[in-house]
């Protein structure tokens, strides 16, 4: 009876025991499905390109507010910077649920227009922005085109002027695009002239504006106007810049031009003429010793380079009564700031105080006698700067003097030559030959040696310059012998000693 009662007992506790788990396995199914479990709010989603994509957990799952916070949202997987379809992850517990997020671009760009009317340059090449004030798109790739003759072109000419309708559009890297015309006048743009380029030793002073205009077929003369930028430009610093000038007309078409400057010292800028590499004629050179230098060329050429040295040739000429006249050949020394000095023979020079100097173009200019040396046949005759006619003064040059190039000729047999240039403008003759020997034993003029060459020197061509085929200053036109017959010129050093002795100047001298 004992034992039955105990096993009775048992049975109760354990059933009591059963219902208690039986509610606590109720319980945590109720905490599952009521309070922790979430559930995905979608599986898709698309979203606008340029909005940015949610980071709120309660937009990817619902349940609880408390176990909704228990969540962890991955976009390390999704792109906003790109149209696409990205994958996002939500962790809760140990659940992950996947979304299939889509960027999509369908918005087009939009143009935004300039106001008033819209001018464009003849025979120039003109961008989009020429035309529109801007695009705006959240697509940074975003472009506008020109749409000409069915293709689009980031660029437009015209070639003649006129009123034009411009279509233009906008696209974006989805394909979404917007169009619009616009109404455009084609016009010739302002010109500049006389934009060189500048060769100047540190501390010059240019004036930019010295030689350039600027014109518009509408507008006219616009020189007062035009704009010069030198922020780029130290003139104290030797180097190389660049300069603008900038010029607008009354419709707002502008006109660039650019310079180049280069700050050398002296010896550097005079190294650039004398090699040919810049022109006074074309460019502006200021504070080398001389910018009138003809210079070298690099290829020999007698013929070529006796025709390119044509305006440092001169003819010297008196009139005698009676119809009669004494005349010689000469040519440029120098030219300073108010002296032209011609060099030519003592026994050209020394028959007169003066003499009608006519130069390569047939001007003629009154000039006169400086003085003459019996060392060598040599003599200097000067025109005064301020007779000379600024169109001429522009095309002159002076011989080349290389010294050292002059010093390494020995027996050379290289091609030398001489032009005479008439009184019209025209030329006389031309004589090329050879040269024998730069400094040959000579039995007459005190004995001093002389350049011997083979060019037939006649009577006038007393006081030529013979140059060779690179423009160098060899020697200068003085005699011939006969028995045999010979042909003789006043060496280099000789014609600047004597240049010097009777100027108490010197000629730059490489």
């Amino acid at each position: 009876m004992v034992e039955n009662r105990r096993k009775k007992r048992k049975g109760r506790r354990a059933a009591a025991l059963a219902g208690t788990f039986m509610l606590a396995g109720a319980g945590l199914l109720f905490f599952y499905f009521r309070i922790y479990k979430v559930e995905p709010v979608f599986s898709e989603m698309t979203w606008e390109y340029g909005d940015s994509v949610s980071q709120n957990i309660e937009d990817y799952i619902s349940g609880t507010e408390w176990s909704v916070q228990l969540g962890e949202l991955d976009l390390s997987g999704v792109d906003e910077a790109h149209t696409g379809t990205y994958q996002a992850l939500v962790y809760h517990g140990r659940d992950c649920f996947t979304y299939e997020l889509t960027i999509q671009d369908t918005v087009a760009p939009e143009i935004f227009w300039k106001d008033g009317q819209i001018y464009l340059a003849v025979d120039t090449d003109c961008r989009v922005e020429d035309v529109i004030e801007a695009i705006e798109d959240v697509d940074p790739g975003a472009e506008a085109f020109f749409f000409d003759g069915g293709e689009l072109s980031r660029e437009i000419r015209f070639d003649r002027t006129g009123q034009y309708d411009v279509e233009i559009v906008a696209r974006d890297s989805s394909g979404n695009e917007s169009r619009g015309n616009v109404s455009i006048i084609v016009d010739t743009a302002p010109v500049f002239e006389g934009i060189r380029d500048f060769y100047c030793i540190p501390g010059s002073e240019p004036d930019y504006l010295e030689a350039v205009s600027a014109r518009d077929d509408l507008d006219g003369d616009l020189t007062g106007v035009i704009r010069v930028d030198d922020s780029e430009v130290d003139l104290n610093e030797p180097g190389d810049y660049l300069l603008r000038y900038v010029v607008e007309d009354s419709y707002g078409l502008e006109t660039v031009g650019e310079a180049k400057i280069l700050v050398k010292d002296e010896d550097g800028i005079q190294e650039l003429i004398g090699t040919r590499q810049i022109d006074y004629r074309k460019d502006t050179i200021l504070g080398a010793p001389n910018i009138y230098d003809a210079g070298a060329g690099e290829m020999e050429d007698i013929l070529g380079t006796l025709e390119y040295m044509r305006p440092a040739m001169v003819q010297l000429y008196h009139g005698v009564g009676r119809g009669g006249y004494s005349s010689g050949s000469g040519y440029i020394m120098e030219i300073t700031e108010d002296t032209i000095y011609i060099c030519s023979n003592h026994h050209v020079v020394g028959k007169y105080d003066d003499w009608d100097v006519y130069f390569y173009d047939g001007t003629v200019v009154r000039g006169k006698t400086v003085g003459t040396s019996e060392t060598y046949d040599v003599g200097v005759a000067e025109v005064s700067l301020e007779n000379v006619p600024e169109e001429l003064l522009e095309k002159l040059m002076t011989v080349h003097i290389d010294r050292t190039y002059w010093e390494t000729l020995n027996q050379q047999d290289i091609d030398v030559g001489l032009e005479r240039i008439d009184r019209k403008g025209g030329l006389l003759h031309t004589t090329t030959g050879k040269l024998i020997k730069v400094k040959q034993d000579f039995g007459w003029n005190n004995q001093a040696d002389h350049t011997e060459v083979t060019v037939e020197l006649i009577h006038g061509d007393s006081g030529s310059a013979l140059v060779d085929g690179y423009g160098n200053l060899i020697c200068m036109a003085y005699a011939f012998s006969t028995e045999p017959v010979r042909y003789w010129c006043v060496p280099l050093d000789g014609i600047l000693d004597c240049y010097q002795e009777i100027t108490g100047r010197m000629p730059y001298v490489y």
